[in-house]
C-alpha cells in the first residue's frame, strides 16, 4: 500500500543522502539555425550509440534547497521514493528540485503519485507553474513528465558544462501551467 508523508530536515541531524541512477537509450538533439530574421530551435529524437548511464548522489536538504518541502512515498513500509518542492516567491512557481523513484519502484505509479501531490499543492499555495529541470539525456524523465502533463518550456545548452551539447546533455526545463 502507498503512503505518503512530509519530512522533516530536523529529523536528519546527519543529513539524508539519495543515490539516483538512470540508463537511456535516446536523447534528444539539440537543433539551432541562425536565420535572417531571427533563430530556429528544434529537439529531435536521436539514439544513443551504447545506453547512456549516469550516476548521482544527492543531499536532499542541501542549504540552496532551504525552504523546501520533502515528501517521501512508501509502499509497504518501504522507502520508494522522494520528492523536494519549493515555492519561488520571486515568480510564482513551485520548483520540483527532485523527483527520486528507487529503481524497484518505477512503473508502479509511485512517480506520478508524488507529481499529483505537487500538483495539488501548487493549486493550495497558489503558483502560476509547476517548473523542473531535466537533461536531454534522460529520455525516460521527459517521457515520463510529458505524460503527467508537462511540457517543454526551455534549455541552457551550458548549463552545467561548456561541452553539454557534444554530451548529449543539455538542461531541459519543464513546466504543468496550474489553472
Amino acid at each position: 500500500m502507498l503512503s505518503i508523508r512530509q519530512i522533516y530536515k530536523e529529523d536528519y541531524p546527519a543529513g539524508k543522502k539519495v543515490s539516483f541512477q538512470y540508463t537511456s537509450e535516446k536523447y534528444y538533439e539539440i537543433l539551432s539555425e541562425r536565420t535572417e530574421n531571427g533563430w530556429i530551435f528544434s529537439l529531435q529524437e536521436e539514439r544513443f550509440e551504447t545506453p547512456f548511464v549516469k550516476n548521482l548522489e544527492e543531499e536532499i536538504f542541501e542549504t540552496y534547497k532551504e525552504g523546501s518541502e520533502v515528501y517521501v512515498a512508501e509502499i509497504d513500509g518501504q522507502e520508494a521514493a522522494i520528492i523536494v518542492i519549493q515555492k519561488m516567491e520571486w515568480n510564482n512557481t513551485l520548483l520540483v528540485h527532485d523527483l527520486y523513484v528507487r529503481p524497484e519502484f518505477k512503473k508502479m505509479g509511485v512517480g506520478s503519485s508524488l507529481i499529483e501531490l505537487a500538483k495539488k499543492r501548487a493549486v493550495e499555495l497558489g503558483v502560476r507553474l509547476l517548473t523542473l529541470e531535466t537533461q536531454t539525456s534522460n529520455y525516460p524523465a521527459i517521457q515520463f513528465y510529458l505524460k503527467n502533463g508537462f511540457e517543454i518550456i526551455g534549455w541552457n545548452t551550458m548549463s552545467y558544462t561548456n561541452e553539454d551539447v557534444k554530451n548529449h546533455e543539455v538542461r531541459l526545463e519543464m513546466g504543468y501551467l496550474i489553472e
